[in-house]
Order: C-alpha cells, then sequence, then structure tokens
C-alpha cells in the first residue's frame, strides 16, 4: 500500500472551463421530479411526508449508510472503522474535542480518528470509515456526502502529506487492490492557511490521461487543515466503459470531473468505499481527522434541502433520509444541517437519473407543514 499511496503525482494548470462543462454534462432525464405536497412536522429528525410525481423506484428506502454520530458504536453502520488498534485514536464517535466544534448545531459528536502511529494500516496508516458494497451490472451509480476537517494543529510533512479522503477497493477492507482512491495535492499546504491544495486522482484502475486527456483532474480545494468544516459531495458512475466518471463538488462547487472506467480491472461480487484514507504524516498524536454526516448509497435518488431555489446553484445542501420511496410519495427523517431557526430551504427530489426537481419547494426552518400544492411555502424546523 505505501507503495502506491506514495507515488509522487503530477498536477498541470488548472482548466476551469473544462471542468465545469464537464459537470454540466448530466444523464439524460427521461422526467423531472415534481413535488405537489408537503405534510409533517419539520423539526430536525422529525417525519415529513413528500407527494408529487416522477421520483422513480428505489430498491432501498433508506441508503446504505447514514452516520451522524448519535448511534451506539461505529460497527452498528460501518462494516469498520480504522484505526481499530491505536487506543486512545481509534476511529469512533467523539464528543467535541480539541478545539472542534461538529459543523453545525444539530450534532453534538462526530466521528474521528487520528494518525497517531505508524504501526499499519489499521494503527494509523489510514482514518477511514468503510462499506462493502454489493457489486451491481454495470453502469450502476455510487453518491456520497460528508463534512470533513482536520486537526487545527495538524503536523505537516517537508513532502506530499498525501491527504487521501474516499477510497474505491476491491472487497473487503480498503487498499485492497485494485483500487484508486480520492486525494489532495500536490502542492500541499506548508502551513494551516495554504489554499493551494487540488483534487486528483490516483489509483490502479482509471485511464491516465482520462477521456478529456487529463493526467490530473483538477479544482481548488478547501484545505481540511485551514480551520473549517467543507461538505463533500461525490457521484460515481461505476463501470468498466469509456463513459464512466466521477463527480467530486465542495460546499457546491465543482473540483474533480473523470471522464473514463472507474471498475476496469475488478473482479469479484464486492466492492469496497471508504470516507477517509491513508496519510505520509502518522505518527503524530496531534493529526485527527474529523467527519461527520456521512450520507453512502448505491444510487442517485435522494431527497435533500438547499439554499437556493436551483439545485444546481446551492451551495449547502443537505440530504434528507428517507424510510419509504415510491413514484409519487417519499417520507423521510428531517436532517436540518447547517439550516437554522428561521431560514429558508428549498426541497428537492433527485431521481435515478440524477434529474433533480426542476425548482425547489420553498420551506422556512421552525415548526410543521401541510403544503397540498406546488409551489407551496412550508415551515421546517
Amino acid at each position: 500500500m505505501q507503495t502506491q499511496t506514495r507515488k509522487r503525482l503530477r498536477t498541470y494548470a488548472p482548466h476551469a472551463m473544462v471542468l465545469l462543462g464537464l459537470f454540466a454534462g448530466a444523464l439524460p432525464a427521461v422526467g423531472t421530479p415534481v413535488i405537489s405536497g408537503v405534510t409533517g412536522a419539520f423539526d430536525h429528525k422529525g417525519t415529513v411526508t413528500v407527494s408529487g410525481s416522477g421520483f422513480g423506484s428505489k430498491a432501498s428506502a433508506a441508503p446504505v449508510a447514514w452516520d451522524d454520530a448519535t448511534g451506539n458504536g461505529i460497527l452498528g453502520i460501518w462494516d469498520g472503522a480504522w484505526p481499530n488498534q491505536l487506543p486512545g485514536y481509534n476511529t469512533g464517535y467523539y464528543s467535541p474535542m480539541r478545539g472542534i466544534n461538529p459543523p453545525h448545531a444539530h450534532d453534538s459528536r462526530y466521528i474521528a480518528g487520528a494518525h497517531a502511529s505508524n504501526a499499519g494500516a489499521n494503527a494509523g496508516y489510514d482514518v477511514v470509515v468503510y462499506k462493502n458494497i454489493q457489486a451491481q451490472s454495470y453502469p450502476y451509480y455510487i453518491y456520497a456526502s460528508w463534512y470533513q476537517r482536520a486537526d487545527d494543529a495538524w503536523i505537516f510533512g517537508e513532502q506530499a502529506d498525501n491527504y487521501k479522503a474516499f477510497i474505491y477497493s476491491s472487497c473487503c477492507t480498503p487498499y485492497t487492490a485494485p483500487y484508486w482512491s480520492l486525494s489532495y495535492g500536490p502542492p500541499h499546504p506548508t502551513n494551516a492557511k495554504d489554499q493551494g491544495l487540488q483534487w486528483i486522482i490516483v489509483g490502479e484502475t482509471i485511464s491516465l490521461p482520462d477521456a478529456s486527456g487529463h493526467n490530473a483532474w483538477w479544482g481548488i480545494a478547501t484545505n481540511p487543515m485551514a480551520g473549517k468544516w467543507s461538505k463533500e459531495e461525490l457521484v460515481i458512475k461505476v463501470t468498466d466503459q469509456a463513459d464512466g466518471f466521477v463527480r467530486q463538488s465542495e460546499n457546491g462547487h465543482p473540483v474533480v470531473s473523470y471522464v473514463g472506467p472507474t471498475d476496469k480491472t475488478f473482479s469479484g461480487p464486492q466492492r469496497t468505499v471508504g470516507i477517509g484514507g491513508y496519510s505520509n504524516m502518522q505518527g503524530h498524536s496531534s493529526n485527527w481527522r474529523y467527519f461527520d454526516d456521512v450520507y453512502m448509497d448505491t444510487t442517485m435518488s435522494r431527497i435533500v434541502l438547499a439554499d437556493k431555489p436551483t439545485l444546481s446553484a446551492s451551495t449547502i445542501i443537505e440530504n434528507q433520509i428517507p424510510s419509504t420511496w415510491s413514484d409519487g410519495s417519499i417520507t423521510a427523517t428531517v436532517n436540518l444541517g447547517q439550516f437554522v431557526q428561521g431560514q429558508t430551504a428549498y426541497l428537492f427530489v433527485v431521481d435515478s437519473s440524477g434529474t433533480p426537481s426542476s425548482s425547489g419547494t420553498a420551506v422556512t426552518v421552525g415548526g410543521t407543514a401541510n403544503a397540498p400544492n406546488a409551489p407551496t411555502s412550508v415551515s421546517v424546523h
């Protein structure tokens, strides 16, 4: 693993128009979801029912994983969390520590672990939570979103910190070959205020160059060591064909747009997907990582609250947690995330092709709702 992850990687000058153009390419729409009504208590963790049409089907209404650090133990949700052989630094649920608060006031804990040793993949090399998923017929999709940041006292290296943020590998642990991962840099920060980070993709199974002729995929990233949380959103088209893709955004802004095979040399019935990953900067007790509100699924179908009337323009996007799903009705648990009392938010349904409602249904944070007609303002808390 170390040989693979320590390789020096090339970057090229950003080409913003190409990047944005790649992100603009959506799957063909077979219809647009339409919200016609919303009922229920829109308190945080309240239950709402959204009615309408064009929502499509979803084999399992609930996501593969949803983790806001409120469970009894991290292995109740994940198939593994590393480190797990490093007492005092193992990845798990933590109340605020080291001056790090959760990304919003609705959470009282977060997921955290530290690169405090270099004794092995599960004892300091990696800080990661991972899930083993069933491989499906090509193409299929993986959708994930999460909050992340690093400790304010992160110790930097003389060369690449090699800070990985997502891993896609053969079953049944992270970095089981073949694999690929999302990473920061280079250049890597030499201090906590450096904003020169870029997103890249590295691994054994992707095409270099990709279908757009790129050997690196770029976009200026939020420095995880810069003293603030960032919200990540990721969509992967899983296939061994050239029309696969990896699309990554931070705080609503596109930062990665790979086009090419994403599952080219894999075999077997399962894959492993993980949030977090490897870093060169092992053996430092201050090198903690923090995650929160981790949502993972094997479909693009989802229901979200956003801060703009159109989803593509939104910079705050919070996944709601569905419990039932049919073409005309969705029941979900409310997750307000960054939204606060009295704020206007917009409700969207996204179908399995990635097509969202053309415009959001306006809601006001704080109260209950009965919205029989769309578009209608409703009240949420």
